[in-house]
């Protein structure tokens, strides 16, 4: 059996200085997200409901829709991931891998600072996912291939 080198990977150790700066990048990256909405052009529903009942009451309801509907599905799931990393940053768990509890690579949170799983969790799950595609696409492909009822129709 060979012997694994172990990683020279530097493992995020919470100092006040990482946490300012993960934080400040998780800050810019929500603040780009909002910003590109805020270039979009706001639905006519949008604008004419803000002119019933009272405004003050109606801004954070306003809003929140507002962003709903203009957020794709993408942008919404990044912006979810980048409140979930700021909580745990306030929690003390940013930076740990949600399936096995280990810290995550120093390396790896600057470049992916939403990364929920450390390098070799990260690889099985995907591997896991494309195996469980393999098999959803294998199912399909069988049940194209063979479907009840042709036959009888054919004689």
């Amino acid at each position: 059996m060979k012997a694994v080198k172990p990683s020279a990977e530097v493992l995020w150790t919470e100092s006040k200085e990482q946490i300012e700066w993960f934080r400040r990048t998780l800050l810019d990256m929500r603040e780009k997200l909002l910003a590109g909405i805020s270039e979009s052009p706001v639905p006519e529903a949008l604008t004419a409901q803000s002119d019933i009942g009272d405004i003050i009451d109606q801004a954070g309801d306003e809003r929140e829709r507002e962003l709903s509907l203009l957020l794709s599905g993408r942008d919404k799931e990044k912006l979810l991931a980048i409140n979930e990393a700021l909580e745990k940053l306030k929690e003390g768990t940013y930076g740990i891998c949600e399936e096995c509890g280990e810290r995550i690579g120093l390396q790896r949170l600057k470049v992916m600072p939403l990364a929920r799983y450390d390098v070799s969790c990260q690889a099985k799950l995907e591997k896991e996912m494309r195996l469980q595609r393999k098999a959803e696409e294998e199912l399909t492909y069988r049940g194209l291939a063979y479907s009840p009822g042709t036959e009888e129709e054919e004689a």
